[in-house]
């Protein structure tokens, strides 16, 4: 009996590449790598089984591509429009894939997710993204999904060390 499955190794490469993810400098470098995560946690989800959580994921994966690839100068010109698609397609998913109330967490996550993708402070964007991991957590253990659990909790560690290692402005002492 084996500790780990073949599909725990998508989880870990994952959570591997999530972690690094939430310790590289700059809005754009950041969201590549937590797309990458993203594209194989949703993969993870859908071959245990967990739809709901699958499709959330890929329409988060969808609204951060969509964040990386429009032009700086048009970022905020589109900021609506991305953020009521994500939104009109996280309710869509959810009315279609919920099955109970914690099947609906995780399409409140990837509305909070992408409402803080739109601004342009990397320390907002690690927060927000902790506080959508809290939903996360109450989706992966009601649906037995342990392991992603443990690892939603080791990637809620790797954004707080990212708020530590690159977030820190320490203002200068007024005093002379």
């Amino acid at each position: 009996m084996s500790f780990f499955a073949p599909v725990d190794l998508v989880l870990l490469l994952s959570g591997i590449l999530g972690f690094y993810a939430f310790q590289t400098k700059g809005r754009r470098r950041m969201l590549s790598f937590k797309i990458s995560a993203d594209g194989l946690y949703a993969l993870y989800l859908f071959l245990l089984g967990g739809y709901a959580g699958a499709l959330s994921v890929c329409i988060a994966v969808l609204g951060g591509a969509v964040q990386v690839v429009t032009p700086p100068h048009l970022l905020r010109k589109t900021i609506p429009y991305r953020f009521v698609i994500a939104c009109l397609l996280s309710v869509v998913g959810a009315a279609l894939l919920a099955r109970n109330m914690t099947d609906l967490y995780p399409f409140a996550a990837v509305i909070l997710s992408r409402f803080v993708e739109l601004f342009h402070s990397t320390l907002i964007i690690r927060i927000g993204f902790f506080c959508a991991s809290l939903p996360w957590l109450v989706y992966n253990y009601s649906n037995g999904f342990y392991l992603a659990m443990i690892f939603g909790i080791f990637m809620m560690g790797a954004i707080l060390l990212g708020v530590f290692r690159n977030e820190r402005r320490l203002p200068k002492d007024p005093i002379p």
